[in-house]
Formats: C-alpha cells, sequence, structure tokens
C-alpha cells in the first residue's frame, strides 16, 4: 500500500507533538493580518468537514485534515494539548519557478503555548521562525 507522501512525512514526526516544551524564549511576533482564512479553529474544523475531498486521520490525538487538491495539511491540537484549541495550516505554494511550504498557525491558547507550537512546527518542517 503506497501512502500520501504528506502523511508519510506526518507520521515520520508525530511523535514529536506529544508535548510542547515550555520554553523561556523571546515572545515570537504575531502577524498583524489574518494568515488562516477561517475566524476561529473551530470554524475552521467546521469548515474542512463539509469540504468535499477532504482525508481526515488521526495520529497521536491529533486530528489531520488532507486537501490534496489544495496540497496542504492541517493539523488540529488535541484537547489537553498546551496549545489548545490550535490550527498549524502546512501548504506547498509555487514560488517561481520552484515551490516552498508556508506554515500558518490560528492558535486560540496563551501566547507562550502558541510560541511553542510554532517552534515545534517549524522545526518539524525545517522552517525559519518568524522575525
Amino acid at each position: 500500500m503506497t501512502l500520501p507522501i504528506a502523511y508519510r512525512y506526518f507520521c515520520g514526526v508525530a511523535g514529536m507533538l506529544a508535548a510542547v516544551p515550555v520554553m523561556s524564549q523571546s515572545p515570537l511576533p504575531e502577524s498583524e493580518q489574518r494568515t488562516i482564512e477561517y475566524d476561529s479553529v473551530a470554524s475552521a474544523a467546521q469548515a474542512l468537514a463539509t469540504k468535499g475531498g477532504i482525508e481526515w486521520r488521526e495520529e497521536n490525538g491529533w486530528a489531520i485534515a488532507v486537501d490534496e487538491e489544495a496540497f496542504a495539511i492541517w493539523s488540529f491540537s488535541p484537547p489537553g494539548y498546551p496549545a489548545y484549541p490550535a490550527v498549524v495550516k502546512r501548504q506547498v505554494v509555487a514560488r517561481g519557478e520552484g515551490s516552498s511550504i508556508e506554515m500558518n498557525v490560528l492558535c486560540e491558547a496563551s501566547k507562550q503555548d502558541c510560541d511553542a507550537l510554532v517552534r515545534v512546527f517549524a522545526d518539524m518542517n525545517g522552517l525559519p521562525l518568524p522575525e
């Protein structure tokens, strides 16, 4: 059985998400504009649940929505996770003659827990932290 690349990649790193370490680091800057097209984590989950073509699965308590048409993976934090509720959207986007992974986060937890979540996902995906 062949699994989509996104799924295989996610499974390989899902174990890192068991707990977000609380780090005494400088706060990360926040975007002044909305980076995810939904007002809340709940509205994102609801919209994706009704959108056709989305494949849902659960990995280590996280709800994962894979939108292959949009080249996007949505990761919803589970209840009890320090950065709950939160959703991380990773999407492959065309850049000139290549492509890159764009990561956006909608987090309704404390600033410290949300920043820790961003750091974990950025590290896991080899992405730079926002400046």
